[in-house]
């Protein structure tokens, strides 16, 4: 484990630590990172891993219990405080619907919350084929998991298999899916190409960003920076949006044969397909020994409706419920480059409840 990055990856629950090692396979370099379970025997043999509830639950596991699970996190929450030393920025992956994920995973990030530490939350969401108890446990943890996290991405699993029919490939792919997104942070400041964004400026771009949506391609000849625009506009990991972006974070990991055109041309493709005018950052990363003749482009969007920039509290961390953007900024989504349909005033391409600010419970 790096102890001197200022960045964590945090793993919840059984899932969540599955997913997290297997982030760090992926990955295949040093990152610092922790995991924590109610179950003892997810322990492994390295001494990142944190029991929860051992007093309450005597290290069996919540049993798939939200409740139990929950319990057992807000008794001992604090024993993250070990792992968390120096951590600047947390990323947490965990899994929805059910046990020590959909319980613990909130407490997690109160905590993270309470340290001054900003998180972002990738969270898997549960296969449809799973039933509507999982599918209602994992909707009814989401909203605060967003009201407490800097950041969010709620990952269906059904879309990170990416149609894969045997599981054991399934799950490899969601895997490496996540691990894109989840790797791309610390890539950007250890191995910075032409464009750097340093672990502070990430930090930044992370406290005030919200909901988020992310897919990564990788392409390669001749046209690879076009094709790797065009895979991403059409990339169904995108296409779903309850309101229009507000930023974008864009990573192009190559190697020593990145071309400035192919920057140019990656920039301006994403900014034109997912808003102009909203705010873009981009780095780049060098990393021939992995990209070598490859371009991997991951593109993470941010919906309107984040947290407030101006509502930061002492430490950088945020308080408060975010608040909702004017009505004539709402969710435009996959229209936001088509013509309005216009009625005394009102665009009628946006939802009516998103129009007139109702809240959907589910």
């Amino acid at each position: 484990m790096n102890g001197d990055s200022p960045m964590l990856l945090l793993g919840i629950g059984t899932a969540g630590t599955r997913i997290a090692r297997g982030v760090l396979r992926a990955f295949g370099e040093n990152l610092r990172y922790a995991v924590a379970d109610t179950d003892a025997s997810a322990s492994g043999d390295g001494d990142e891993f944190v029991l929860l509830g051992g007093d309450r639950l005597s290290g069996r596991g919540a049993g798939g219990d939200i409740v139990s699970a929950r319990l057992a996190a807000e008794d001992s929450i604090q024993n993250l405080d070990s792992k968390l030393e120096g951590v600047r920025l947390a990323v947490v992956v965990t899994c929805l619907g059910g046990g020590t994920g959909g319980g613990a995973t909130l407490e997690a990030v109160k905590r993270l919350s309470a340290l001054g530490i900003p998180s972002i939350v990738f969270a898997t969401l549960p296969f449809m084929f799973e039933g509507e108890d999982r599918q209602r446990n994992a909707r009814g943890v989401m909203s605060m998991i967003e009201d407490a996290a800097n950041a969010t991405f709620f990952l269906p699993l059904d879309k990170l298999v990416c149609g894969a029919d045997v599981m054991d490939e399934a799950m490899r792919r969601a895997t490496d899916t996540v691990a894109s997104g989840v790797t791309l942070f610390w890539r950007l400041v250890e191995k910075p190409g032409y464009i750097k964004l340093d672990a502070d400026r990430i930090r930044r771009l992370v406290q005030c960003a919200g909901r988020g949506r992310f897919a990564a391609v990788t392409t390669q000849g001749p046209d690879r920076a076009a094709e790797a625009v065009d895979a991403l506009v059409r990339s169904e990991m995108l296409a779903t949006a309850q309101a229009p972006v507000r930023s974008v974070l864009c990573g192009v990991l190559a190697g020593n044969d990145l071309r400035l055109s192919e920057i140019g041309t990656i920039a301006d493709g994403i900014q034109q397909a997912f808003g102009e005018h909203v705010s873009f950052d981009l780095g780049t990363v060098n990393d021939e020994a992995t990209f070598s003749g490859r371009l991997s482009v991951v593109a993470m969007l941010f919906e309107s409706g984040g947290r407030d920039a101006g509502a930061a509290s002492v430490g950088g961390v945020m308080s408060g419920r975010r608040q909702r953007p004017a009505k004539g900024t709402l969710g435009r989504g996959r229209f936001n480059n088509a013509e309005r349909t216009e009625w005394h005033g009102e665009d009628l391409d946006v939802p009516t409840f998103i129009r007139h600010s109702i809240t959907l419970d589910f």
